[in-house]
């Protein structure tokens, strides 16, 4: 402990008398520069004697010495220089740049003061005035690697992102080693990324990759991009590759999860689910949330049992299970086994909470929908009504209970009461996403009950909100040829077609319009139509009338 005290004690006695000599020296410059010069000891004493300091980091004691030998000697540049970079590196960069300017003011070339000027700017995040000084610096050391690097980085924080690759363009032609000239085209990527110029980011990363082909980090980036713009077949070749060089755990769980997000986006499934497994295989933190997609891809695949058997297991095995039941009971439904995905729906309810029941409840209201739909496909249009009936129960505001319920009120010729149901499904669209629809049926439904006013409205209706509905467009030239508008009926047809190239009855339509006017335009119509319908027997007949008319 004594010890210890006696070297602190020597240390800063040593310290002062340090001081006292070089204050003596600067003292003794000045008496000698008063007296004319008698001895030498002058500029390159105190010259050394602060570089020794300075390289040593004693900063203060530099501060010290040079300040007051420039008190005196003013126009000593070297020694101001030293006193510049003391401040710099003791932080005083006001101090600093005060001794700069006074340097450059004498010198204005002097690049070594130019760049501390510049380095104490950058430090105190002025950088328009760090930029200055840099590109005055780089018009005369364009080969400088550092002031290359710096004046590269400083556009960059600056968001000046072109001047940017610019400058890191010049600095990689600078680079000599591998690895210096695979960082910056890896920035150059990076930038070029910012600014949306994906081809010259694909050459940088290209490059880099030819120097590390089993980087990483760089292929990462390099698939991240690929995704980016869509080029999916090239993400999944790279993320094959990747997995020619790597086991890292951490790496092959990243590989896996993109390549199945990749297959699903390119409808791959079978593939989905060989890297899933693969997942499964693997260090996977959420394996459930895997075999669940796994079961969602071979639904995809119409691999109904296997999807359903997968999804009963994982039911068995979640707590709760109310996404996992939901999708298992959907995939019942695209079965059409409506009563498993009724009973799984069923045991849902007993046991969700309120916001789940509301929900389960809308999902059994769709599910009576698709039910009575299949029911009135097979003409079973009791058991549709009946489902329908228990899908309102369930839902009451389901603008498509009624919808259906219309469609087969106008099978069953009761128009009355179709329209009546439509009335109520516009009502309830709140989202108006199936008016176009609802409106259609509607104005059909006047048509059959002879109301041709409400049918025009209901057109309109339709039109102003889809202005491009080819059945809107048709139905409404149907309309004006029952009124003997056939100029109106002609534009109605074309539009149609324009929208619907397959619309066989506006074609015969209008081909029925220019028999009148345009036989040969009518024969061209007759023979599309029985190009997309040989078996449309009206167009048939048309066509040989007009052939066998032109005989006489």
């Amino acid at each position: 402990m004594t010890n210890n005290v006696i070297i602190i004690l020597a240390a800063c006695i040593l310290a002062i008398i340090v001081i006292f000599i070089l204050y003596a020296i600067v003292m003794f410059q000045g008496l000698r520069n008063s007296r004319g010069g008698e001895l030498q000891l002058t500029t390159k004493n105190i010259l050394d004697q602060v570089e020794v300091l300075y390289d040593k980091g004693e900063y203060a004691l530099v501060e010290l010495l040079a300040s007051k030998y420039l008190d005196r000697v003013p126009t000593h540049k070297e020694v101001r220089q030293y006193l510049a970079r003391a401040y710099f590196q003791n932080k005083k960069y006001n101090n600093a740049i005060k001794q700069c300017s006074i340097i450059l003011k004498k010198d204005p070339n002097n690049i070594n003061a130019k760049k501390l000027l510049g380095d104490c700017f950058l430090a105190k995040q002025i950088y328009s005035r760090a930029i200055k000084e840099y590109e005055e610096i780089f018009d005369h050391r364009s080969n400088d690697k550092e002031i290359v690097r710096t004046l590269a980085e400083l556009y960059r924080i600056t968001d000046q992102l072109y001047s940017s690759i610019s400058v890191y363009n010049i600095l990689a032609g600078l680079m000599d080693k591998k690895e210096d000239i695979a960082e910056i085209h890896l920035i150059l990527a990076e930038l070029n990324e910012e600014i949306h110029d994906y081809p010259a980011a694909f050459d940088a990363y290209k490059v880099r990759l030819d120097i590390y082909p089993t980087d990483v980090a760089t292929n990462k980036k390099l698939i991240e991009l690929y995704i980016k713009i869509k080029n999916y077949s090239k993400a999944i070749e790279t993320l094959l590759f990747m997995l020619s060089f790597t086991n890292e755990p951490k790496t092959l769980l990243w590989i896996y999860e993109t390549l199945v997000s990749l297959y699903v986006e390119t409808e791959e499934y079978e593939k989905a689910i060989e890297y899933s497994n693969r997942l499964l295989d693997s260090q996977c933190p959420d394996k459930f949330k895997v075999r669940n997609d796994i079961a969602l891809f071979n639904l995809k695949l119409n691999n109904f049992q296997t999807g359903i058997t997968i999804l009963e297991d994982l039911v068995m095995m979640s707590q709760n299970g109310y996404e996992v039941t939901v999708e298992l009971a959907d995939a019942y439904i695209q079965c059409k086994e409506y009563q498993k995905a009724l009973d799984k729906y069923l045991a849902l309810l007993d046991r969700a909470t309120q916001k789940e029941a509301k929900s389960v409840r809308l999902l059994i209201c769709e599910l009576y929908i698709k039910w009575a739909v299949d029911m009135a496909a097979e003409k079973n249009y009791d058991k549709a009504f009946e489902y329908l009936d228990t899908a309102a129960q369930y839902d009451a505001l389901n603008p498509e209970v009624y919808y259906n319920l219309a469609l087969n009120q106008m099978v069953l010729k009761n128009y009355t009461n179709a329209v009546e149901c439509l009335h109520r499904a516009l009502d309830y669209d709140k989202t108006k996403a199936n008016y176009p629809k609802y409106l259609l049926k509607l104005s059909e439904a006047h048509n059959y009950l002879g109301n041709f006013f409400e049918e025009k409205k209901a057109l309109s209706d339709l039109l102003k909100i889809d202005d491009k509905n080819p059945m809107g467009l048709y139905r409404s030239g149907l309309l004006h040829i029952s009124q003997h508008d056939t100029k109106n009926a002609e534009e109605c047809f074309k539009k149609a077609l324009q929208y619907d190239p397959t619309l066989v009855r506006a074609k015969y339509n209008l081909a029925l319009l220019y028999e009148s006017n345009n036989r040969d335009k009518a024969k061209e119509l007759y023979i599309e139509v029985l190009e997309q319908e040989p078996d449309f027997e009206e167009a048939k007949n048309a066509l040989a009338d007009l052939a066998s008319s032109d005989y006489y």
